[in-house]
């Protein structure tokens, strides 16, 4: 068995998503785990401007996606985004020593982008864990020193919330969208950022150009064609030794009460639908198409 596993991001218009193509990228890109994510091109575009460097040093071919962001890692983007050099004697906080962040911290410090995790007393900084998407609000609207909110009120999960005016500033400047599309009248503040978010956030905040990198070799994907943007999935399958079928093809979703249509089992655990078919191939292609999405692929025998 050829065994390949393949991120797809099943967003309405993926194919539609506009990007700059580099020629110098290899194929699939800086990153082998990121592979149709539809934040793909603003990581690429972090990637290139020296804001990240990967996260499985010192290989460093891997992006990690859907980790959440630490504090200690938001302070190292930060830092890179912002050319922050000033430490401000460094040592800033109790907690940090030891940390591969610490100058990065002491640096954001300096700067009035942190004041610390324990008000009022805010002697630590707690590096390891998850920013919020609340904190992380008030982090960027510090660091671009954003000052418009808009008119304020943009969201209806934020009332009452440390950060509410921190994300309306951030909203009125088109660095959020919301985090339940197509709707986005959330902004969830409570959760922590996943890594490919916040290659987004830094993206737009510093207006860089996505970079979409050249298809990987092998297996593609294309979907969904139908209006679904909270979509999104990772596949997994196995093709015959006799290249006839595609086989055990599992795509766990993060959604819900999904009708997956005929030919699919499916079950829910834990926020993850997992969906199972075996997709006949023609020619070593092969492709399922539902009301919703259309996925399909072709591969080398």
């Amino acid at each position: 068995m050829k065994h390949l596993l393949f991120v797809v991001a099943l967003i309405a218009g993926l194919l539609a998503l506009i990007g700059v193509a580099s020629a110098d990228l290899p194929p699939g890109g800086s990153f082998n785990d990121d592979n149709g994510n539809i934040h793909e091109a603003n990581i690429e575009a972090i990637a290139a401007a020296g804001i990240t460097k990967g996260c499985n040093p010192p290989i460093n071919d891997k992006y990690c996606p859907d980790k959440s962001v630490t504090r200690g890692q938001m302070a190292a983007f930060l830092v890179r985004a912002l050319n922050l050099t000033d430490d401000g004697g460094g040592n800033t906080f109790v907690d940090d020593d030891g940390s591969m962040f610490e100058a990065d911290i002491a640096k954001l410090a300096a700067a009035g982008i942190t004041k610390g995790c324990n008000p009022p007393v805010n002697d630590m900084f707690c590096p390891d864990k998850s920013v919020t998407r609340g904190q992380m609000a008030a982090f960027l609207v510090r660091a671009l020193n954003l000052s418009d909110d808009g008119g304020g009120n943009t969201f209806l999960d934020d009332n009452g919330s440390t950060f509410e005016v921190d994300i309306a500033k951030l909203a009125a400047a088109g660095i959020t969208k919301g985090c339940n599309p197509p709707a986005n009248d959330r902004y969830c503040p409570g959760s922590a950022v996943q890594r490919d978010q916040m290659a987004s956030f830094l993206a737009r905040a510093l207006n860089l150009d996505p970079i979409t990198p050249p298809p990987p070799a092998g297996v593609q994907f294309t979907g969904p064609l139908e209006s679904r943007p909270d979509l999104s999935g990772e596949i997994s399958f196995e093709v015959s030794d006799d290249n006839t079928e595609v086989k055990n093809v599992s795509l766990a979703m993060d959604f819900h009460n999904y009708d997956c249509g005929g030919g699919w089992t499916k079950s829910t655990t834990g926020g993850k639908m997992t969906i199972f078919a075996t997709l006949p191939v023609t020619n070593g292609s092969f492709s399922y198409t539902s009301s919703t999405f259309t996925l399909s692929g072709s591969f080398d025998s």
